[in-house]
C-alpha cells in the first residue's frame, strides 16, 4: 500500500549574523511529513510506525499541543497558546489534534484544507525531540495556511497561526509573524520571523525556511531544511534508523555546542521567564 505520508531526507543548516557572534553549520537530518488522516493505516500496515503506542518509530497525539497538554497560559482570541512540557496529561484520544486543528482554523477564518500534511519529527527510539512541526494546509494542492507549532527546551509551546493576513511577497509561500514565544537564552529583543515554505503537495522536494530579523529588517538567524522525498514504507524507517541511528543526540549535542561557544565568546545568556515571552533587548 503506497501513503501520502513520506520522510524528507536532506541537511538542515543554520546561520547567525548579528553583532553579537557569527555562526553556521549544518547536519543530515530528516522530518517526516504525515497524512494524519493516515495514521491509523500507517499503524496498520507498518511495522516499524506505530501511532499512539510504543515502536522504532511512532506518532502520539500528546507531544503536541492539543486539549490533553496541561496550559500555563490561555491563548488570544486568534486561538494561540503555550503549554508547558511537565505533567502526564490525560490519555490520547485519537482524532483529537485533527479536531483541534480544525477548531483552531475556524477561530482564525482559516479555509477548510483538502489536504493537511504535518512536517515533524517523528518519536524515534521512545524519545523526541521537535523544535518545530509545521501543519501545512493546502485548498487545490496551493498552500492557504500554516500552522507552526514551535517548542523552547523550557517547556514552552506556542501556536503560531499563518494565514492570508500574515503572508508576505516571496517567491514562495511565505509567512511574517512577530516573535511571541522564548526560544533561544542568546537571542532576544524585539524580532520577527518570515516562514518561506517551498513544499508542493507530496512533491519530490521539501525546503522550510526560517528567517528572524530585528526591527530594522536585518537578518539576525536563519534556519533551513531541505531534503528529498521518500514514501514510508518498513524499507524507509529501516535505512533511516541506520543512516541516522542518533539523529537526535547529535542534533542536541550541535546545538549544546554551539551555545557553549556562544558563552565562550561573551554573548548574554538570559533564561526565560514563567510566562515564556521574550525578553528585551540588552
Amino acid at each position: 500500500m503506497s501513503f501520502h505520508s513520506a520522510l524528507y531526507r536532506g541537511h538542515l543548516a543554520h546561520a547567525r549574523a548579528d553583532r553579537h557572534a557569527r555562526r553556521a553549520f549544518d547536519y543530515a537530518v530528516y522530518m517526516a511529513a504525515i497524512d494524519l488522516d493516515e495514521l491509523p493505516a500507517l499503524d496498520r500496515e507498518l511495522h516499524l510506525f506505530s501511532y499512539e503506542r510504543p515502536n522504532l518509530f511512532s506518532f502520539s497525539e500528546r507531544d503536541y499541543a492539543t486539549a490533553l497538554s496541561p496550559t500555563v497560559r490561555a491563548g488570544s482570541a486568534r486561538g494561540r497558546s503555550i503549554a508547558s512540557a511537565g505533567g502526564a496529561g490525560r490519555r490520547s484520544i485519537a482524532g483529537e489534534l485533527s479536531a483541534e486543528l480544525a477548531a483552531l482554523r475556524a477561530a482564525n477564518g482559516l479555509p477548510t484544507p483538502t489536504a493537511t500534511r504535518v512536517v515533524t519529527n517523528l518519536k524515534a527510539f521512545g524519545y523526541l525531540f521537535n523544535p518545530v512541526s509545521f501543519f501545512i494546509d493546502y485548498v487545490g494542492g496551493e498552500i492557504a495556511s500554516v500552522i507552526a507549532e514551535v517548542n523552547n527546551t523550557y517547556g514552552g509551546r506556542l501556536r503560531y497561526v499563518l494565514g492570508p493576513h500574515d503572508r508576505i511577497a516571496g517567491r514562495h509561500a511565505t509567512f511574517r509573524h512577530a516573535r511571541e514565544l522564548f526560544v533561544s537564552p542568546f537571542l532576544h529583543g524585539e524580532l520577527v520571523y518570515d516562514f518561506a515554505f517551498d513544499a508542493p503537495l507530496d512533491g519530490e522536494r521539501l525546503a522550510i525556511a526560517m528567517h528572524v530579523r530585528d526591527r530594522a529588517g536585518a537578518q539576525v538567524f536563519a534556519a533551513r531544511f531541505a531534503g528529498e522525498r521518500a514514501a514510508l514504507s518498513d524499507r524507509v524507517l529501516a535505512a533511516a534508523a541506520l543512516r541516522y541511528p542518533f539523529m537526535t543526540a547529535r542534533v542536541i549535542g550541535l546545538i549544546h555546542w554551539q551555545a557553549l561557544k556562544l558563552a565562550l565568546a561573551g554573548v548574554p545568556y538570559r533564561r526565560p521567564g514563567a510566562d515564556h515571552r521574550p525578553h528585551a533587548a540588552g
